[in-house]
């Protein structure tokens, strides 16, 4: 499987994209969102776009790998975690400045699979999914490549982890060898392991800037919908109803605005939406694949 299969099913590329004008003028969002586009029929890499839709870029990263995914910004928007495969199917876990120059493997994986990072928010860790040893288990790791520690060991799938803005808890998908996946919290020790959810599957937990707040998806009626819910799991609600599968909800750094990727065809575009559901926009459109956002902290 592929880095851009590693939780999701996430991967494909960049075709031709299209600025909606209507995405000017009053309440716009604003920002620049990384993300993660196909450019080759086996190739991705990773370009930036403004949360209005213009200033299209790609991020001249400085390794010949072939896939890059998953990027991350850290907490000052000055380095730049993301998974990098390498022909033959090697995956590490690198870090770099913010504009994708000077990447150093942190974790290397020779031919097991890496999932997608995220920084804890003194910007000294991450935690990260990994299959090294043939189950996927979250772990984290000092930015520097030292430290690393598993902290979850069960049946079946964990991953999708992301800390709090305190830094003092961790959420993340897992399915515990059942046949759904849900949400559940940890201690960021991986202590205190607690199921937040137990819907029909959900998974792609985001906390607002404020760690009041979790994005996530839900399936309902077999399509993937935003939610939101309270960090301690209570007072769920269903954001979007449309048809589209949607995934990966990311906050802005103001709160405001949710970044998600949305499948109208066999490859999903990105679009941004507010924090109570409505507004919808999309940013790009594209017959290949645009996916896994990644909002930058400090731009605008």
């Amino acid at each position: 499987m592929s880095v851009a299969a590693a939780l999701v099913l996430v991967l494909a590329g960049i075709g031709a994209f299209g600025w909606p004008g209507f995405l000017r003028g009053p309440g716009s969002p604003r920002g620049v969102i990384a993300y993660q586009g196909r450019v080759a029929e086996s190739g991705y890499r990773l370009f930036t776009i403004r949360a209005d839709g213009k200033d299209l870029h790609r991020l001249p990263v400085s390794i010949p790998n072939e896939s890059f995914a998953f990027p991350a910004y850290s907490p000052d928007g000055k380095r730049l975690a993301f998974v990098g495969e390498a022909e033959g199917g090697r995956q590490d876990l690198f870090v770099a400045r913010a504009d994708g120059s000077q990447p150093v493997s942190i974790v290397p994986s020779p031919l097991v699979q890496i999932g997608a990072a995220s920084w804890s928010p003194d910007g000294a860790s991450l935690v990260f999914s990994w299959k090294r040893d043939g189950d996927w288990e979250i772990f984290t790791v000092h930015a520097d490549g030292t430290a690393l520690v598993k902290l979850t060991n069960d049946r079946g799938f964990h991953g999708g982890a992301v800390f709090s803005p305190d830094g003092k808890t961790i959420v993340f998908t897992a399915d515990r060898g059942g046949a759904d996946s849900h949400l559940f919290s940890m201690n960021a020790d991986g202590s205190g392991v607690r199921q937040l959810t137990f819907g029909q599957d959900e998974s792609a937990a985001d906390f607002s800037p404020d760690g009041r707040t979790i994005a996530y998806v839900g399936f309902t009626g077999g399509n993937a919908d935003l939610w939101t819910m309270n960090a301690d799991g209570t007072a769920r609600r269903r954001l979007t109803t449309d048809p589209m599968f949607e995934y990966d909800p990311r906050w802005s750094p103001d709160g405001r605005w949710i970044a998600f990727e949305g499948y109208r065809g066999d490859f999903p575009d990105l679009y941004v939406l507010r924090a109570d559901g409505t507004g919808r926009r999309q940013l790009t459109n594209t017959e290949r694949y645009a996916g896994n956002p990644a909002w930058i902290p400090g731009r605008d």
